[in-house]
């Protein structure tokens, strides 16, 4: 193009004169006015009209969005305090009914009762007013350690195999059986150890002598918590990095060496979280071990009576009882407000109070060992 074309019709002018006019957005040509250049307010035809965002679709998408955005916090709020509420419901209701048993209150049929005849007597006789409930928070301590130094090595040995060892194939059929295991009803743990466990026991070992005790009931609730304790350890060996397995197998370490010297203590606040997890469900098991154990509240008097050399071994097939056997087996035949009932609430309170300072004090542990 020649220099004077340009010099003389610069971009934007045609020869007559006049700009050639650039085309503009629809939004600016319809929402859009002039000016005025000294800069004053003008008349309301000529200041700019910004366009109504309300109007628009985008926004209403948007805003409906909000909303629902709101709704749902308001919904996950609200079954967040329905949760709390439920346990702090029923902590009052048990603590309101428990502790009715050493204090007076209206609509008690009975005395009150002092804190050491209850929790420090192993003289359990309702019918003659005498309420120690020690036979059975000791009896809930044995068969839950128990099962749980049954349950704990099987457990976290296993969860290393499946992690660790074994092939994939094994893996995923191993990971099957174990929720299986979890999802069978502890009815039928029992049904399986008052029929098979209980009469194999007494016939191969006690010379057909009954067998209910400690042992069985420990080995039946080990079986029971095994399951969780193995998937919550194969969670936490899987979720270890593997430079810490190849690290030390570099070092020269045994397959073994690097187990249980390197992966054992990186993974046990988890291990221990898996630990207390089955001994929260073992504490609390009632059906099973009442079919099992032989439900005799006064197992204490009767060891104290024993002249066996192996008290021991004694005591592991000496018919017991326990905090929730017992609740199953007498509350639904007192009476509401008297103090054999409200005795039973404390234990039912005091169960609970047990489980809970259990996990906060695991789970502080767990936090500890990690830190």
């Amino acid at each position: 193009m020649p220099i004077g074309s340009t010099l003389a019709h610069p971009a934007g002018i045609q020869p007559g004169g006049s700009r050639k006019a650039d085309p503009m957005p629809d939004v600016l040509e319809t929402s859009l006015t002039a000016v005025p250049a000294n800069g004053g307010g003008g008349s309301a035809e000529s200041r700019p009209t910004v366009p109504q965002a309300a109007e628009s679709p985008a926004f209403r998408h948007s805003r409906t969005h909000r909303l629902a955005d709101r709704w749902a916090h308001l919904a996950f709020l609200s079954c967040s305090l329905l949760v709390v509420g439920l346990i702090g419901g029923i902590l009052f209701f048990l603590a309101s009914r428990g502790l009715a048993a050493f204090w007076p209150v209206a609509g008690n049929m009975g005395r009150a009762l002092h804190l050491s005849e209850v929790f420090l007597s192993a003289d359990w006789a309702p019918s003659s007013d005498r309420f120690g409930i020690l036979p059975f928070i000791a009896g809930s301590l044995g068969v839950t350690g128990l099962a749980l130094l049954i349950a704990a090595p099987a457990g976290i040995l296993t969860g290393v195999f499946i992690a660790k060892m074994a092939p994939a194939w094994m893996r995923n059929l191993m990971r099957q059986v174990m929720d299986l295991l979890v999802g069978i009803p502890s009815v039928v743990y029992g049904i399986f150890g008052l029929t098979v466990v209980l009469p194999l026991v007494s016939h191969t070992w006690l010379a057909d002598a009954p067998a209910s005790g400690f042992a069985v009931s420990a080995v039946i609730l080990a079986v029971m918590i095994v399951p969780t304790i193995v998937s919550l350890s194969t969670d936490a060996f899987e979720s270890l990095p593997s430079s810490l397995d190849e690290g030390a197998q570099a070092l020269g370490s045994s397959r073994w060496q690097a187990i249980w010297h390197v992966l054992i203590p990186a993974a046990r606040p988890r291990l221990l979280t898996a630990a207390v997890l089955g001994l929260g469900r073992a504490i609390g098991e009632a059906m099973a071990v009442q079919m099992v154990i032989g439900n005799n509240p006064q197992w204490i008097a009767l060891m104290r009576e024993s002249t066996d050399r192996a008290p021991f071994l004694r005591a592991l097939f000496t018919p017991a009882a326990t905090l929730t056997t017992e609740l199953v087996q007498e509350l639904p035949n007192t009476a509401a407000g008297s103090t054999w009932n409200n005795v039973l609430f404390a234990m039912g309170l005091l169960l609970y109070l047990l489980t809970m300072v259990l996990i906060l004090a695991t789970r502080r542990l767990g936090r500890g060992k990690e830190a």
